[in-house]
C-alpha cells in the first residue's frame, strides 16, 4: 500500500489539530489502561489499577506511548512532551486508519465509493472525538483496516498473494494481542479463506505468525511482570468464567443495534444499514454481523468495542449513498452531502471542546500551581486522568476506589459496594468513618484512612453538602466548567476545587 504523498499530510495534519484541541473527557480506559501504566513505566509513579495487579492487562499497549515517554525524556521535552507527545502519536495512527479505508474502498469497489468512505470517515463525529483518543480500540481500529488492505477478500480469491497474506497475519495477530476480541472479525476471514482456498499452507501460515507474535508479546509480559503471567488467560478467566465484566454496567441485548450504531454512525446510520443489507453476501459484512452478533451475547457492552469496525461501517454508508438516485445530479449531491457533513460539526466540536473538560481542565491545573502540597478527589472512582497528566511526584494524592470483587458468589456481587459507591450512598457517613476531625490532631488521623489535603477537588453535586460539613476549613479557590447536563446526577455540575484554611 502506497502512500499517496499529497493526501496522507493532509490526513495527518487534521487528525493532529483534532487531537491538539480536543480537551474533554469520554471514558477512564482511555487514560488509566493506557498512559497511567506508561507513565509509572518510565516515570516510575502513577497509579496502576487492579487489572494490572491481576495480571490481566497485556503490557504491549502501554508500551507504545512508554516508548514515548522514553523519546520525550531523551529529548528533554519536559511536560510538553509528556502531555502532547501520545497526542501527536494517536493522531499519526488515526489518519493512517483514515487513509487505509480510503484505499481499502478504492482497490475493492470505486473511486467514487472510496471518495464517498474518506467523506464519511473524516466528517463522522464519533470518529473526530475518539479515533484520536488512547484507547487501545482506537489503535486496534487502525491495525484492522491496515490489516484488510492485504487480505484476500473475496473479490480477490483468484489472486491469492503469500506476501500480503503474511503482512495481513502480522497486523491481524498484533491487534489481538492488544484486544483479544479482536480475533472474533478474524476466525470469521480465516474459516472463510481456508474455506475458499483448501490449503493448509495458509493455516500453518497463520498458526506460525500467531505463535510468533503471540511468544513475543508473552516475553514483554513476563519482562513487565517479573513472573510468568498470561494476560490473555487472566482476560478470558475474568469476563467468561467469573462474570466479573458485569460489575461494570449490563445492557440490553439489542444495545448495538439501536445504541450504540446510531451513536457511532449519526447521520450515516440508515446508510449503513442500507449499505450493509444490499452487501450481506460478501464475507466482510457477514464477518461484521458476526462481531456485532457475538458481542450481543455479552452482558458488559461499550459502544467502544465495536468501534473498530467504524471504518467498514463507513465503506457500506458509501455504497449506500453512491446508489442513492439524488447523487446522479451533481448540485444536488454536492448540497445533499455538505448537509449531511455539517450535521455532524456541532457535535463533534461540543464533545470534543466543552463536554466533560473540567475534569481534564483540574489536572491542568495541579500540574501547575506549585502550591498545591496534596490533593484528594471526592468523586466518582477514574472521575480525571491521574499522574500521565498531573506529572508531579512531589505530591500526594489519592481517590476514591472501586476495584471489583473477586470470589464472590452472584447474589453477593449483586450486593457489593466499592468505596466510591459506599462515600455516595451515605456521604457524611463515611466521611466520620474515614476521616478524622477537619481539623484533626496527628495522633487522631493515624487511625483514619484517609487525612485531609491542601486541596480537595468534587464535582458541584456535592458542594454545598461540602461546604455545610467542612465549614470554614476549606473555601473555594478554582473552578472549571465540567457540563451543561450528565446522565450521572453524581458528575453534574462544575469541577471545584477547594483549598484548605491555615489554623
Amino acid at each position: 500500500m502506497r502512500f499517496n504523498v499529497p493526501l496522507f499530510p493532509l490526513l495527518f495534519q487534521y487528525r493532529l489539530q483534532v487531537a491538539l484541541t480536543t480537551k474533554t473527557y469520554f471514558q477512564p480506559d482511555e487514560f488509566w489502561q493506557a498512559l497511567e501504566p506508561a507513565h509509572e513505566l518510565v516515570y516510575g509513579y502513577g497509579y496502576l489499577t487492579w487489572e494490572w495487579k491481576e495480571g490481566i492487562r497485556s503490557i504491549a499497549h502501554p508500551m507504545v506511548f512508554a516508548t514515548v515517554y522514553w523519546v520525550s525524556e531523551l529529548l528533554r521535552l519536559g511536560d510538553a512532551g509528556v502531555i502532547y507527545g501520545p497526542k501527536v502519536l494517536q493522531a499519526l495512527f488515526a489518519a493512517i486508519a483514515d487513509y487505509s479505508v480510503y484505499k481499502f474502498a478504492q482497490k475493492y469497489y470505486s473511486d467514487e465509493i472510496s471518495q464517498l468512505t474518506l467523506m464519511c470517515t473524516v466528517t463522522s463525529a464519533f470518529n473526530y472525538f475518539v479515533s484520536i483518543r488512547t484507547f487501545s480500540n482506537s489503535l486496534e481500529m487502525t491495525l484492522l483496516i491496515c490489516a484488510l488492505n492485504y487480505w484476500p477478500l473475496d473479490k480477490t480469491a483468484g489472486q491469492f498473494n503469500m506476501l500480503n497474506y503474511s503482512i495481513a497475519l502480522v497486523l491481524a495477530a498484533i491487534a489481538c494481542v492488544l484486544r483479544p476480541t479482536n480475533i472474533l472479525i478474524w476466525s470469521y476471514l480465516g474459516v472463510a479463506l481456508t474455506v475458499r482456498q483448501r490449503s493448509f499452507k495458509i493455516v500453518a501460515l497463520a498458526g506460525a505468525i500467531g505463535t510468533i507474535i503471540l511468544s513475543l508479546n508473552a516475553l514483554a509480559d513476563i519482562w513487565y511482570y517479573q513472573r510468568l503471567t498470561f494476560p490473555l488467560y487472566n482476560f478470558l478467566k475474568f469476563n467468561i468464567v467469573e462474570s466479573l465484566s458485569s460489575f461494570y454496567g449490563v445492557n440490553r441485548q439489542v444495545y448495538y443495534i439501536v445504541e450504540a450504531l446510531p451513536q457511532l454512525l449519526t447521520v450515516y446510520v440508515p446508510f449503513f444499514f442500507h449499505g450493509i443489507y444490499n452487501s450481506r453476501s460478501s464475507t466482510l459484512a457477514q464477518s461484521c454481523i458476526f462481531v456485532v452478533f457475538v458481542y450481543s451475547l455479552i452482558s458488559h457492552k461499550e459502544v467502544r468495542f465495536i468501534f473498530p469496525l467504524l471504518p467498514i461501517f463507513h465503506i457500506y454508508a458509501a455504497i449506500s449513498l453512491c446508489r442513492l438516485r439524488i447523487l446522479s445530479r451533481p448540485k444536488l449531491k454536492w448540497t445533499f452531502l455538505a448537509l449531511l457533513s455539517l450535521l455532524n460539526v456541532p457535535l463533534a466540536l461540543y464533545a470534543s471542546t466543552t463536554h466533560q473538560r473540567g475534569v481534564v481542565d483540574v489536572t491542568s491545573y495541579i500540574r501547575t500551581t506549585p502550591s498545591i502540597e496534596s490533593v484528594g478527589f471526592l468523586m466518582p472512582c477514574h472521575s480525571t486522568p491521574w499522574m500521565s497528566h498531573i506529572h508531579r511526584p512531589d505530591i500526594t494524592a489519592w481517590f476514591l476506589t472501586c476495584e471489583p470483587p473477586r470470589g464472590l458468589s452472584h447474589s453477593e456481587l449483586t450486593a457489593y459496594r466499592d468505596e466510591a459507591d459506599q462515600f455516595y450512598d451515605d456521604t457524611e457517613l463515611f466521611l466520620r468513618m474515614h476521616f478524622p476531625t477537619v481539623r484533626g490532631n496527628e495522633t487522631e488521623v493515624a487511625r483514619f484512612r484517609y487525612d485531609w489535603p491542601s486541596h480537595l477537588v468534587v464535582f458541584g453535586a456535592l458542594e454545598e453538602f461540602l461546604i455545610s460539613y467542612v465549614g470554614e476549613a476549606y473555601v473555594e479557590c478554582k473552578r472549571f466548567f465540567n457540563s451543561h447536563v450528565h446522565e450521572d446526577p453524581r458528575r453534574r455540575g462544575d469541577v471545584v476545587v477547594f483549598c484548605k484554611q491555615n489554623d
